[in-house]
């Protein structure tokens, strides 16, 4: 026995040198690699930049560009960019008022909620419009009018107004009282929805949900 570990010892011990030096090396990358993201100049290639327009995020692509023969640039593949919107700059939309039967035994209580969810603005629209969509459902009948970008967005919530109500009647009716009755619980039906309409709805960006009304019997 004695004899075999004496063998053995030596190779394990230089199999644990070897993968504790891949180790080593894959953080030294990941950390350089990193490090060449966030400082290198922009004009050098990369597998994605970072920069930030006020107090929204965004984080786009590299774009391939070409040049026309007046020397004009033309993007031939555009960057992708995702903003990232925080609560009180998107729209708000209103769901309606859900009256739904809870899951306790019996079915004896019931949850009346409405709910308002938001979303990211239309990239195009001005910013007055913005601030004026934002005290209603889809903003005022005379800006969504006068607005083409906010009359297609409102054409386009109309569509998903029957998913988004399908998704929260599916889990408001799930919930129980013990579930929803404290702040946490509330909070984590709030996250549920939250989560629930991003990955029906990507292209929505849901921002927040808020209950207006939360009355449980």
């Amino acid at each position: 026995m004695t004899a075999l570990l004496q063998r053995v010892g030596p190779v394990l011990k230089i199999t644990g040198q070897v993968a504790q030096g891949i180790a080593l090396t894959s953080i030294f990358l990941m950390n350089g690699l990193m490090g060449y993201i966030m400082f290198a100049p922009d004009d050098l290639p990369k597998p994605f930049y970072l920069s930030y327009a006020g107090d929204v995020a965004v984080v786009s692509a590299a774009a391939s560009t070409s040049h026309t023969t007046e020397g004009e640039a033309v993007a031939t593949e555009g960057p992708e960019i995702i903003k990232i919107y925080k609560p009180g700059q998107g729209v708000m939309v209103e769901t309606g008022t859900k009256i739904v039967n809870l899951a306790d035994p019996g079915g004896r209580r019931y949850l009346k909620a409405t709910i308002t969810i938001e979303v990211a603005p239309p990239e195009t629209t001005a910013p007055a419009t913005e601030a004026a969509a934002a005290e209603g459902s889809h903003g005022s009948t005379a800006a969504a009018t006068e607005d083409p970008v906010m009359a297609e967005f409102t054409d386009k919530m109309n569509q998903r107004l029957p998913i988004i109500n399908d998704i929260l009647t599916t889990l408001l009716s799930g919930q129980t009282f013990e579930s929803i009755y404290t702040v946490e619980g509330k909070e984590a039906l709030r996250q549920d929805i939250l989560v629930q309409l991003n990955e029906r709805m990507p292209d929505l960006q849901v921002i927040s949900v808020y209950f207006t009304e939360f009355v449980v019997q």
